[in-house]
């Protein structure tokens, strides 16, 4: 779940680090949407007084900044600082470890500046502070800068964070303030936390019900996830099993002319309720042209019972479009048992692989039985 910087500035607060007030004799006035570079497109201002900056929030509010809706405004006091660092901590699935992010020019166009990292097990003050000092940081600024640092990564892990990125984290006479800030929760672990932020989409729409629907599947029970689904404007419903292929099969799917009708992973061994649920979910959305299952195959995941929530939902759902299933692991002979024997039932166009067949030639087959129809 992606934060607007007003609630990742209210969990930053929580763990220490100082972020603007909202007294003072200059403000900023921020546009509260799911998208970077908002100075450049309007949606970050700046008043000499606060009548000034209430009067350019409401002018901000019910506009769109590249695509998204203005709803909330965020006004903060502008802050006089000497310079501008970046910060960053975040999972990096390269070495599948958090790390640091620290570069020592932040605001705009960070991206093409040189960054040093360090990747982190466990949160040790004294790593930090070691690391530091090792990329030359002002002896003045170590112990601050440190503590700063330490309190960004303890909300990183303790809130089951995927990505929190302070740009810029400015230098003040007092100390680091955190400008901006940016920052992704995992939404898996939600369950461990009493959170109450309202629904949001990181596209420049509101969720669809399929949507909402969908993050209800894993409510209340934590065995396995299908409750990723996010709606997309093409006509080919993807039922992906997760493993780290999953975009790629979504690209091999474009790549022979598909357009996924939705992006969705399910893995952990759900349930078959979980399975029936999103299955019925995605077979059942309008227009469709062609469904695709497919997975690697899996090491702890039972396929049979998690077909058997696939199959309930082609039983009630009864599609008449073409079908490709790619699947393999544990229980895949009573898993294809029980899908050759649906496909007959329902006299279904449905074509069934494991794993002797790629899963990309399998979007290819998918492609050409919809051409044929």
């Amino acid at each position: 779940m992606r934060l607007y910087e007003y609630e990742a500035k209210k969990l930053l607060d929580r763990y220490g680090l100082e972020t603007p007030g909202k007294e003072g004799e200059s403000f900023v006035v921020k546009a509260q949407v799911l998208t970077e570079n908002r100075k450049k497109h309007g949606g970050i201002k700046f008043a000499d007084s606060r009548k000034d900056a209430e009067k350019i929030a409401e002018e901000m509010k019910g506009s769109s900044i590249k695509g998204y809706n203005v709803e909330d405004v965020l006004i903060e006091e502008k802050i006089e600082h000497e310079n501008e660092l970046y910060l960053a901590v975040l999972y990096d699935t390269d070495v599948r470890k958090p790390v640091i992010v620290f570069g020592r020019e932040g605001g705009t166009g960070v991206e093409k500046r040189e960054v040093e990292r360090l990747e982190i097990e466990e949160l040790e003050r004294h790593r930090i502070r070691q690391f530091l000092n090792q990329i030359k940081v002002d002896n003045k600024d170590l112990r601050k800068l440190s503590d700063t640092v330490y309190r960004a990564c303890k909300c990183f892990f303790e809130e089951d964070a995927r990505m929190i990125e302070i740009n810029p984290l400015a230098k003040t006479e007092e100390g680091f303030k955190v400008l901006d800030a940016m920052m992704d929760l995992d939404s898996d672990a939600a369950y461990r936390h009493s959170r109450e932020f309202p629904e949001r989409s990181e596209f420049p729409r509101e969720k669809t019900e399929r949507e909402v629907e969908a993050e209800k599947i894993d409510e209340n029970d934590h065995r396995g996830i299908a409750g990723k689904y996010t709606e997309l404007e093409g006509n080919i419903g993807m039922m992906l099993a997760g493993g780290g292929a999953s975009l790629t099969n979504m690209d091999a799917l474009i790549q022979y002319g598909g357009k996924p009708a939705n992006y969705t992973e399910y893995g952990g061994n759900p349930p078959t309720e979980k399975i029936y649920r999103l299955s019925k979910i995605i077979i059942s959305r309008q227009g469709l042209k062609g469904l695709w299952h497919v997975g690697g195959t899996a090491n702890n995941t039972d396929i049979h019972r998690t077909m058997k929530g696939f199959c309930q939902a082609l039983r009630e759902e009864e599609p008449d479009y073409p079908i490709v299933v790619r699947r393999d692991g544990p229980n895949a002979d009573k898993a294809f048992k029980l899908l050759r024997k649906t496909r007959e039932e329902l006299d279904l166009n449905m074509k069934l692989y494991r794993n002797d067949t790629t899963m990309t030639e399998t979007a290819e087959t998918l492609m050409r039985m919809i051409k044929n129809e």
